[in-house]
């Protein structure tokens, strides 16, 4: 690996050809089979990949939500590489396959979202013809792929991956070991970004890569916190709520656990209030009836605030659902 130009121009981070294509072909035509034929961008609509490729690069490798968020990462996972597939089944996760670049490696108690890598970043040609003229693509492309380094560790992460579909089924055992030593070598050779000599043939971020991959695995749970109280975003970074009665069902039940503690300790208030020692205490008597005070108003304020959220959530949706129709009904559609 080279550092890049005054252009901006990088060489791929692997030279070998990992999957199989027809010597005969020219190298435009052998980069194309390896992108699916469609997607669909930010406005839900779908795109001919061909038309535009670079287009549907930059949506395929958008990790924005997250770089807006860069300097708060710190609060929601380490700064290390991610850990194997075989450790996140140990954690009992399960193994969750998304296609959204900004939730690979992004996890919650129970779940962790993987993007499985696409045909065409096995392909150094195609690196060299629509990602290596690009720092800020081929920043994420990098960080990406170093990140399945990470997560295939062992043979068994291998198979793991195999059976849900994260690499192409045609990637041997032997094969992958070839292609992760060639990467992480080439990427060692990078001498100005290394920080020490300890780095050198490690996955540390001493590589040009997006500073998310500075960081592994991130936790949904903070993200959709930092994204409500920073950015003041109702809905979080991902809301686990697909319909209003399961946002109100979720919120429910964290407040009737609140409701049943607080019946406890009103309960424990009024059996010391009637014992000797506590009857004519005065500190205890004015936190009792703070605290029964706090206990009548709490409850029903709590109530407000989940009303007023959930219909803050139904204007946000409604004004979205009219905008996106406003724009079909331009574009000669009959919605």
């Amino acid at each position: 690996m080279t550092l890049p130009t005054e252009k901006g121009f990088m060489e791929p981070p692997f030279r070998k050809e990992l999957l199989q294509s027809t010597s005969h072909e020219s190298d435009a035509q052998l980069v194309t089979p390896l992108l699916p034929a469609t997607y669909r961008n930010r406005h839900h609509m779908v795109r001919l990949v061909s038309s535009d490729i670079r287009a549907f690069l930059n949506h395929e490798l958008d990790v924005h939500r997250l770089e807006k968020i860069h300097s708060y990462l710190w609060l929601t996972g380490l700064p290390t590489a991610p850990r194997a597939l075989h450790y996140q089944r140990l954690k009992k996760r399960d193994i969750v396959v998304t296609e959204q670049l900004d939730l690979h490696c992004v996890w919650s108690p129970s779940r962790i979202f993987i993007k499985p890598l696409p045909r065409w970043l096995f392909s150094p040609q195609f690196w060299h013809h629509e990602i290596c003229g690009h720092p800020h693509l081929y920043q994420t492309a990098l960080g990406f792929l170093l990140s399945h380094v990470a997560l295939i560790e062992r043979e068994a992460d291998y198979h793991l991956a195999i059976s849900l579909h994260l690499i192409p089924a045609e990637i041997t055992w032997s094969g992958w070991l070839e292609f992760v030593e060639e990467i992480v070598r080439m990427s060692s050779q990078s001498n100005a970004f290394i920080s020490r000599p300890s780095l050198i043939s490690s996955l540390e971020p001493h590589v040009p890569i997006n500073p998310r991959f500075y960081y592994g695995e991130l936790r949904l749970g903070r993200l959709n916190w930092i994204y409500r109280l920073v950015l003041w975003k109702p809905r979080g970074y991902m809301s686990g709520c697909t319909t209003y009665g399961a946002f109100l069902r979720d919120n429910t039940n964290s407040l009737i656990t609140l409701f049943a503690y607080t019946t406890i300790v009103l309960s424990a208030m009024q059996v010391g209030l009637g014992t000797q020692w506590l009857q004519d205490d005065y500190a205890f008597g004015m936190a009792s009836y703070v605290f029964s005070v706090f206990s009548i108003l709490a409850p029903l304020s709590a109530i407000v605030f989940l009303i007023l959220v959930l219909g803050t959530l139904f204007v946000i949706n409604l004004l979205r659902t009219l905008r996106i129709r406003k724009k079909r009904q331009l574009q000669g559609a009959g919605v």
